[in-house]
Formats: structure tokens, sequence, C-alpha cells
């Protein structure tokens, strides 16, 4: 009795046993060239094969054949029957092959971005991606920092990869600093001055405590009508739409109110007895008063002088004086003159 042949394909180191129905045994790439394909070798056995979508250049009649595959992607079949020594002609044997294309890659996302700005690049094509800065996936997140070129690889399974390229600009943003006149004694029904004088910014946007003055330009005048907390805000757009923002904070306090009298007469009389500085709107104040030599005959804070020095009556004369004032917002200010005391 003749027992007709079996056959196992052997592809990828893969056994697959076929009992006439088919299977996908490879996958390969469009135009791959001498792929093998082989089944279980029987001693005097011969192996007609059969390829849709390719052609075999080699190996047909054995049971190890190269494959050349077309110019089309899709799923195509091979089948092999094998003829044993006995003349015995086995069941046809049927497998298919995916063939892909070579990917088409490609990347989209912005040509241009403003510096420090987040930006997203994204491929398409391919199947698995490999990018410029090491990192895998479809997409990458970037900080603008500088030009760059960046460039993806796609991969498509075991098909040859394709390499897709972008030049991402970094165009500079502008730069909304600006100055305050005065920079930090801000009074109340005084007029301050903002300006800044970047050439590059095209569009100004002003606010003040988050209110939107609808001024357009580089420089402009407030007048603060109430005392509190203000912050002033630029926002500066370029000729890139480029868009930056700067602020300053201050405090607006009501004036300084001081008056300094020109002499006292300390007799104990209750009237014009000590010498003190007379105002408002201000912490605190430190006073010297030095005698005509220079020396230093009084030194107190927040208290008037009552014409004394170490325990005696200082005499009639003229005195100087140096008083430092510390305004509301902590800055100081010194003021100095000449008192008459007068006994």
């Amino acid at each position: 009795m003749k027992i007709k042949p079996h056959i196992l394909f052997l592809v990828l180191g893969l056994f697959y046993y076929s009992n006439c129905f088919s299977q996908y045994i490879d996958t390969a790439c469009v135009g791959e060239k001498n792929v093998r394909y082989k089944v279980t070798l029987n001693t005097g056995s011969s192996y007609n094969w059969l390829v849709t979508g390719g052609t075999i250049v080699n190996g047909q009649g054995t049971n190890d054949i190269g494959v050349d595959w077309g110019t089309t992607a899709g799923v195509f079949q091979i089948s092999v029957t094998e003829s044993n020594a006995a003349k015995c002609v086995g069941d046809e044997t049927i497998a298919k092959v995916l063939i892909e294309d070579k990917p088409i890659v490609s990347i989209t996302g912005p040509d241009s971005i403003c510096k420090d700005q987040k930006f997203t690049l994204q491929s398409f094509g391919a199947t698995n991606y490999t990018w410029s800065n090491g990192n895998g996936g479809n997409a990458i997140f970037e900080v603008a920092t500088s030009t760059m070129n960046y460039f993806v690889i796609g991969t498509n399974l075991a098909c040859a990869s394709d390499t897709a390229f972008k030049k991402v600009t970094v165009v500079p943003k502008p730069n909304p600093v600006f100055t305050a006149n005065p920079p930090i004694d801000w009074i109340k029904n005084e007029e301050v001055i903002f300006s800044t004088n970047d050439t590059s910014i095209r569009k100004w946007v002003w606010e003040i405590n988050s209110e939107n003055m609808g001024i357009n330009k580089p420089s402009f005048g407030h007048v603060f009508e109430n005392i509190g907390f203000y912050q002033v805000v630029l926002s500066a757009y370029n000729s890139f739409n480029c868009v930056d923002t700067f602020s300053i904070s201050r405090y607006v306090y009501n004036r300084l109110n001081f008056y300094v009298p020109t002499a006292f007469t300390p007799n104990n009389d209750n009237l014009n007895d000590i010498f003190e500085p007379i105002g408002a709107n201000y912490k605190s104040y430190y006073m010297q008063i030095y005698d005509h030599l220079g020396g230093l005959v009084y030194q107190g804070t927040d208290i008037g002088w009552d014409g004394n020095y170490n325990g005696y009556q200082a005499s009639s004369g003229n005195y100087t004086y140096i008083i430092t004032i510390t305004g509301l917002n902590g800055s100081k200010k010194a003021v100095d003159g000449n008192i008459m005391l007068v006994r």
C-alpha cells in the first residue's frame, strides 16, 4: 500500500502542519527579493510550488524556494504539492503571506513657534516610530528653545523604513519690560508714567488690576484716585504674534505732609515749648539736633526736643537739625534745616 505524503511549512523558525487549509505564515514587504519558504524534506520527494503576487526565482522542485515579491501590497497565496519516491501525490498545502507597502511617513506640526512655547509634532504613515530625540510613539511634545531640524523613522513591522523631516523655526518673543516714573513713590492724585522701548512690539495691551485700559501704545500716564494696592500689566505682541507679559505692583499712598517749625521757646509757658515736626501720612521720624560747633545735643525717634542737653538748659541760639522720615511705604526721606532756640 502506498501512503500519501503530508507537509509541514517551516517559516521564520515556526512549524505549521497543514491539512489542506490555509494560514498566514509570513509578512513580507513590497519588492522584497529572494524571500525563503520551505517545507519538511522527505528523501526522494519532489515539490511543485505555486505563488500568487510574486515570482519563484529559485528552488522549484525542491522543498526550499526563493520568491521575489512584486509591487502590489495584499494577501497572497503559496501552495505546494509533494510527490514522494513512490510517485504518490499528496494533498495541496496552502498558506498565505501578507505583503505590506513600505511606509510613507509624514510629520505634521508648526513650521514656526514662539520661544518657550509648547508644541506637538505628530507622525503618520507607519506602525512604529523612532524620533530624532530617541522617543518612540507617533507624537512628541517639545518646548521651543531654538530652531531645530526634527526627523522620524517609521516602519511597518518587517518592512523597510521611511524617514520624514521637519524644520521648526523658533521666533523671538517681544520684551515687555516697562518702567514707571516715579518708580516707587506712587501718590494719590498724582500721575505715574509707564513706558516701554522695545521696537519689535506691534501691539500693547495695558491692564490695571485686571481692567483693560484700552490703550495700544508704548507709554501712557495714569492718575490713581484712591489709595491701595495696584498691579499694572503689559501684554506685548510682536509681528509674529508672539506674546509676553510684564507687571509692576505698588501701593498708592496719600501725599506726605510734614512741617518743621523754624523756632521754639522752651520757657515752660506751654506755648511752643517743644521743637517737633508736624505732619501726616508717614510712619515715623528720627531727629538729630546739632549746635553751632557741630556737637550732637539731641537725638530721638518720634519725640521732640525740649531744649535741654545733659540735664541743663541749652542756650539760646541757632541749631541745625536732620530729620529722617520713614514713609508709609517704608521709603526714607531726609530733611535738614535750622531752628532758633529762644528763651
